[in-house]
């Protein structure tokens, strides 16, 4: 497995965790919140799936382990002691989960800006299938996830009442978006957010085109209806590989004026064509996607937009997938107050902080880490 790279430049996870709130009130506190978070995300970072494990984690840590945390050390019995999982349970949904993905998301940025890979973020949702509120509402969260780096950079809650359109620009706003691409689905195909990106964060978008938008939509057909060789650029690449063949063809042309689209700062369509069959070449299914860019065609050719389409799915493949199969969340019990959503931050920061210390298969990360105790503290920077 991966040797976790140290990055100097970071400070520590825990004091960064020494910052926030205590959501208890001081009389009768003996853990500080560091503490309890600081062990929380060591334990999920060993594969705990719930607040009952991640108290099971705590209670069989070492003295060494349970020092370099922050536990308390108890004077009477002469050792470091671990929170009870009562505790731990209790000060977690209680917690700001806000705030704590601020702080985690802030922690695992600045690893990506020394790496310089920060390029293309892909924005998208996920319920949390298990978790309801007083109400019977899920749990939503809406997250950016760099491309390249499967790395989670912001997430943030999207309340019953509202939805992800509206919550986007509140996602971002912390993250410098300068000379970036945002690429989102067809839900975030809005005039107002595309206006955003460009003007105000002084970035660049791909967005999906579907019937929501049926005159955007129709337009973006007629415009790359014809033959091939009536357009701009195309690209074809094929893959062959689990059982199956698929050839991608990415057609594009600029946008100019009195072809009837009218969105803000586009300056090219496309079309991702993909035909998918057999070993034996025989094509059993066709799928087609409209999408639309603010990329210029001298920034981008239909070879980079078609792998900023595939690279969206990065958030899906890499992360969504990773927590559902990998921690099992639909399948959380965890339900109570703010914990299915720090749960989720705690799942985001190790599957983040594994990818950047170079391992590429999260399920064995998580079996290599609960091998040594040492090992999650090294990961997430807190030796």
């Amino acid at each position: 497995m991966p040797v976790a790279r140290c990055v100097q430049s970071l400070a520590d996870l825990r004091s960064r965790f020494a910052e926030l709130p205590d959501p208890r009130r001081r009389r009768g506190v003996r853990h500080r919140v560091s503490a309890i978070l600081a062990i929380a995300a060591a334990a999920v970072t060993c594969g705990a799936r719930s607040l009952t494990t991640i108290g099971e984690w705590a209670a069989d840590a070492p003295q060494r382990i349970l020092a370099t945390l922050g536990a308390r050390w108890h004077l009477g019995r002469g050792r470091h002691v671990a929170p009870h999982e009562t505790t731990l349970r209790r000060t977690l949904q209680a917690f700001d989960a806000a705030v704590l993905d601020e702080v985690i998301s802030d922690w695992l940025a600045e690893h990506l800006t020394v790496r310089e890979d920060l390029e293309a973020i892909a924005v998208d949702g996920k319920t949390l299938r298990g978790a309801r509120d007083a109400d019977g509402e899920q749990a939503h969260l809406l997250s950016a996830v760099v491309h390249d780096a499967g790395v989670v950079i912001a997430q943030r809650d999207v309340a019953a009442k509202t939805n992800e359109i509206t919550e986007l620009a509140p996602l971002l706003a912390g993250v410098d978006l300068t000379g970036k691409v945002i690429t989102a689905d067809a839900l975030h195909t809005q005039r107002a957010t595309a206006e955003d990106l460009v003007t105000a964060q002084r970035a660049d978008y791909v967005l999906t085109v579907k019937a929501n938008q049926p005159t955007l939509f129709a337009a973006c057909q007629q415009a790359l209806s014809g033959p091939a060789r009536a357009f701009a650029a195309e690209d074809v690449s094929s893959e062959r590989g689990h059982g199956r063949t698929e050839q991608r063809t990415t057609r594009t042309m600029p946008v100019t004026d009195g072809d009837g689209i009218d969105f803000p700062h586009a300056a090219q369509v496309f079309r991702i064509r993909r035909d998918t069959g057999g070993l034996d070449g025989q094509r059993i299914r066709k799928e087609t996607a409209y999408c639309i860019t603010s990329l210029a065609p001298a920034q981008a050719g239909p070879a980079r937009l078609g792998a900023l389409v595939r690279g969206h799915w990065e958030i899906e493949n890499r992360v969504h997938w990773v927590r559902d199969v990998t921690y099992d969340e639909d399948r959380s019990q965890v339900r109570t107050g703010a914990a299915p959503q720090v749960m989720a931050s705690l799942r985001n920061l190790a599957i983040s902080a594994f990818r950047l210390a170079g391992h590429t298969n999260i399920a064995a990360a998580l079996r290599w880490a609960a091998r040594d105790y040492h090992r999650p503290l090294t990961i997430l920077g807190l030796t």
